[in-house]
């Protein structure tokens, strides 16, 4: 009993075998038609049976570069019209079968079944030359949102100059834009939230000169945000990000807000003021006067504001605030101080003199804010409905009004 079930296997094994070869024969009698034979062969990908054939992915390769050649010499066609998404998608499977050709034929070559590879030169030579589409695939997909298809062709453009199979294809090898087409992997995986591929794209986009900012910015983000947040990685990134592109202003922010937090006021200052020793921008000039409020420094952050204002080149209306901030926040101090103290002390009167004189100073400032930025309410809403509150009633129950609208 025990042989026949023995046979039995062998016999289904002998017909499972026969019938995944029927399939790739199948397939090969209607290459006529690539499209069908694309389909015909899928079950033989996934067979072991065939799948462990350097041959069966070839070909399956072949059926796609079909598919690619057709749509592809429709747009050089005089009123040609390519399906540019089976044009790109075909392009990509191609990618992915030729590459999977090579590896199991590499697989054969290292077990010793087979002497040295047979495919591997031309299939290289075969993708290093369609390879340059795989960015126009990843620039149509991601200006149409779908950043899945754009992670996934600009992604193949990138990992082909890391795979042993171009080895001999200078072009793919030495590819200069590489980091580029990296910093557009790590935006389309950035947009999808996908931390490892953010990761794995941006560690190479960052190094390019001048759009390294952008995959900095993602891998920033990355270590910041999510579930999982990486403190220690994230300062390393906006640091790097601040040395080498010291004009971006997200760098310059986030870490000067690192310092706030840590109560670094005085490392962030001398930061602050060697950027703009090199390069005096209005945002950069701003920063300088909020680290100076920040120290309580209120002569030097209003003269900071003052000269910002004066240039009257950007952040203008944050700079009026922010001096309405240096009067109103010591005001607030002794606001807190005479709810401690008893009303008959002589010093409560001296403080609510004191913080009349300084709500004073802070309304033409909180004022002009709101008529440099009327939508931004929190430049000026709360702090003049604070101040209306105590000087001026009647303001105080028209800007309610307008603030409840």
């Amino acid at each position: 009993m025990k042989k026949v079930l023995l046979t039995t296997a062998l016999f289904f094994t002998v017909c499972a075998v026969s019938a995944q070869e029927s399939v790739v024969k199948e397939a090969k009698s209607a290459k006529s038609d690539p499209v069908k034979a694309a389909q015909i062969i899928e079950p033989a990908l996934v067979d072991p049976s065939t799948a462990n054939d350097p041959e069966t992915w070839k070909l399956a390769g072949d059926f796609q570069k079909a598919i690619y050649d057709d749509e592809n010499m429709k747009l050089y066609l005089p009123g040609g019209q390519a399906d540019t998404a089976k044009l790109y998608n075909s392009l990509a499977k191609m990618f992915e079968y030729y590459t999977k050709c090579d590896e199991v034929e590499q697989a054969k070559v290292q077990s010793g079944e087979l002497k040295k590879p047979k495919l591997r030169k031309k299939l290289a030579k075969t993708l290093a030359a369609v390879r340059p589409n795989l960015t126009n695939g990843g620039s149509e997909a991601y200006n149409s949102g779908n950043y899945a298809d754009a992670l996934k062709y600009f992604g193949l453009y990138v990992d082909a100059s890391q795979n042993p199979m171009f080895a001999e294809e200078e072009a793919v090898k030495n590819d200069t834009l590489n980091p580029l087409i990296a910093c557009y992997a790590a935006l389309a995986a950035n947009s999808l939230d996908d931390k490892a591929a953010v990761i794995k794209y941006a560690t190479i986009g960052k190094t390019h000169k001048e759009e390294g900012y952008r995959a900095l910015m993602c891998l920033a983000e990355a270590y910041g945000k999510g579930e999982q947040t990486d403190s220690v990685k994230w300062l390393e990134v906006i640091k790097e990000g601040s040395e080498k592109f010291p004009t971006q202003e997200y760098f310059i922010g986030n870490l000067m807000d690192y310092y706030i937090q840590k109560g670094q006021v005085d490392t962030a200052l001398s930061e602050i003021d060697a950027i703009l020793a090199k390069n005096e921008t209005p945002y950069f000039l701003y920063v300088k006067g909020v680290l100076q409020y920040e120290k309580k420094d209120y002569d030097n952050a209003i003269a900071t504001f003052n000269s910002l204002i004066a240039k009257n080149d950007g952040f203008v209306g944050e700079a009026y605030s922010q001096i309405g901030n240096c009067y109103f926040f010591p005001a607030q101090e002794l606001v807190e101080e005479n709810s401690k103290i008893s009303m008959d002390d002589p010093q409560y009167a001296a403080n609510e003199a004191k913080i009349k004189e300084l709500y004073a100073k802070a309304v033409p400032n909180y004022e002009k804010a709101k008529e440099l930025k009327p939508d931004n309410k929190q430049l000026w809403g709360q702090f003049l409905l604070n101040i209306y509150w105590k000087l001026n009633k009647a303001e105080y129950d028209a800007l309610e009004k307008e603030l409840a609208q």
